[in-house]
């Protein structure tokens, strides 16, 4: 085989690899609980969420769009670092609402 032809089936197989890993996040994801829903809740898409910038008067060049999935813990306040995660939370929606995916209240004696 050549080397032309493997580095094509490379990036073939690579291809393929990362678009089954897209689909299986898209798949992990969904909005929490049914209440409230509006037509854009089923359109969300967690590989693409919110992509313009939030205050486009105030925009800057270096800004980089930091939405989409996140592991999340939900910790008592003032500890450092969780030892494990709860799960995934969709960003920038709040952990309360149904668009994060978590929809669990965080009280005042936590941090997310």
């Amino acid at each position: 085989m050549s080397s032309t032809a493997f580095a094509k089936m490379k990036s073939v197989f690579l291809s393929c690899i990362f678009l089954i890993l897209a689909v299986a996040v898209n798949a992990q994801w969904k909005p929490a609980g049914d209440r409230i829903k509006t037509v854009w809740a089923e359109k969300t898409d967690p590989q693409n969420v919110l992509p313009e910038y939030p205050r486009p008067i105030m925009e800057r060049s270096e800004w980089k769009n930091l939405n989409g999935l996140w592991d999340y813990a939900v910790t008592p306040a003032g500890k450092r670092q969780p030892e494990s995660f709860d799960g995934q939370i969709l960003v920038p929606f709040a952990i309360e609402s149904s668009l994060s995916g978590v929809q669990k209240p965080l009280g005042s004696a936590n941090e997310l």
